[in-house]
């Protein structure tokens, strides 16, 4: 079994596939591969090969006729997470691995986030993630933005800490595309192993992040250290 994550970026997305590694003793490690970037058919080509659960970082559509935002995207702005931008080579990676499940949470009952089913993957492998949320779900706090060096630094090493190993040299020399995707392949995994939430409307499409509930919040406080600057003039 492998675990995936699609970041897209433009025309190009970016694959990461996580593989478990099993010891005597633990922790599970887990083995990324890191493919060239390609477009939505070449990426989907390549998951068609052996099982996998597909975690795509890309909104899957937009939504409802009444609204000028989806549930989930409100959701998560609420607690200072900014939606993904709309892209069309993501809607081709959904269209294209549609035809294996993509997950909708059953029962909602109008709630807006719950625990995702244990075995949901069996059914349905493929699903929405954020990459910035995910990290804010592991690490419990609002992560600091990508443009900051020290969100790039939380970012690498909660992958580090999740025991994510890299055979092609050290995760500090991937892209922040690689990095996302790593992330939404993690979300793959917690997905699977019955570890992970989601947040939306059902009609329109949720997002699933890992851990067994969303937070109300995403603190931020004492996140970045704070340095001193001096007055202008």
């Amino acid at each position: 079994m492998r675990y995936c994550g699609i970041a897209v970026s433009g025309d190009y997305l970016h694959l990461c596939a996580l593989e478990e590694v099993r010891t005597a003793e633990p922790p599970i490690r887990l083995q990324a591969s890191f493919f060239e970037p390609g477009s939505a058919e070449d990426v989907v080509a390549e998951l068609r090969a052996g099982e996998a659960v597909v975690a795509v970082a890309s909104p899957i559509g937009g939504p409802r006729a009444e609204r000028n935002a989806r549930v989930c995207d409100v959701e998560l702005r609420r607690r200072g997470v900014f939606p993904l931008d709309y892209e069309e080579a993501g809607r081709r990676a959904f269209q294209a691995l549609a035809g294996r499940g993509l997950f909708s949470p059953h029962d909602a009952a109008g709630a807006v986030t719950g625990p995702v089913d244990d075995g949901a993957y069996r059914e349905a492998p493929v699903f929405e993630t954020h990459p910035d949320a995910v990290f804010c779900a592991l690490q419990g706090l609002r992560v600091p933005a990508k443009r900051h060096p020290f969100g790039i630094q939380l970012r690498i090493e909660e992958l580090v800490d999740e025991h994510i190993e890299d055979d092609g040299g050290e995760l500090w020399y991937r892209r922040i595309e690689e990095i996302e995707a790593a992330a939404s392949a993690l979300c793959a995994h917690r997905y699977a192993v019955g570890h992970a939430c989601w947040v939306g409307d059902p009609e329109e499409g949720v997002i699933v992040l890992p851990g067994s509930r969303l937070p109300d919040a995403f603190s931020g406080e004492g996140v970045v250290p704070q340095v001193p600057r001096v007055p202008l003039r």
